[in-house]
């Protein structure tokens, strides 16, 4: 009877140990996101072609030359402008299209408020070591945030000097870049990128 009533204790103790174990992998499971796509950044879509109403007002545009594959020399048009879903985050915001006006490129631009030295620091940033710390410190938080919905960057700088995040498969290749080498000055940036539009070889005239 011993035997029986000690078997009886150990099996009341473990089982419900055993439906917690259970409820809370499940329960991890769940909470699990898969990492939501790049697709687009400030309410601009990626590999679409840019149209005024995609923004709230086009600033400005100018033509440029970029790299395509094999570095070949490609020309698009990049216009500023001020987006439908601006972040506080940021204060300049650009869209890179092809010459076909596909947007392959969005930026963003965040500059600190600072003084330029004087004496023997001067053409140096004032109290550059507060600005570059501070400007660091916010690029390390918006890291975190873009890590919590991408996943895990594909790599990053010493110090997070740079941050870079790419998804990819054999329809899509898309990446974003986030910048803190010129914290110095109090500037970071962020690029998101559709490589395949990027890269595409535009057709001879």
């Amino acid at each position: 009877m011993n035997k029986y009533f000690v078997s009886l204790i150990v099996t009341l103790f473990i089982f419900p140990l055993g439906i917690v174990s259970a409820q809370n992998s499940t329960n991890n499971i769940q909470t699990t996101q898969a990492p939501k796509p790049i697709i687009s950044a400030f309410g601009i879509l990626l590999g679409e072609k840019f149209e005024p109403s995609m923004v709230t007002k086009v600033i400005g545009k100018e033509p440029q030359t970029y790299s395509g594959a094999e570095k070949a020399k490609l020309e698009g048009t990049v216009y500023q402008v001020d987006p439908i879903k601006p972040d506080q985050r940021f204060q300049k915001y650009s869209v890179k299209t092809t010459v076909d006006g596909i947007v392959y490129a969005i930026l963003g631009e965040y500059q600190y408020e600072t003084e330029m030295a004087r004496g023997k620091q001067a053409g140096k940033v004032k109290n550059q070591r507060i600005v570059r710390k501070t400007c660091k410190a916010e690029v390390k938080k918006l890291a975190k945030e873009l890590e919590s919905m991408h996943g895990k960057p594909r790599g990053q700088g010493y110090d997070g000097e740079w941050f870079s995040f790419r998804q990819s498969s054999e329809t899509s290749n898309k990446s974003l870049k986030l910048y803190a080498h010129r914290c110095r000055t109090g500037l970071y940036s962020i690029i998101y990128v559709d490589n395949l539009a990027q890269k595409k070889p535009q057709a001879k005239p």
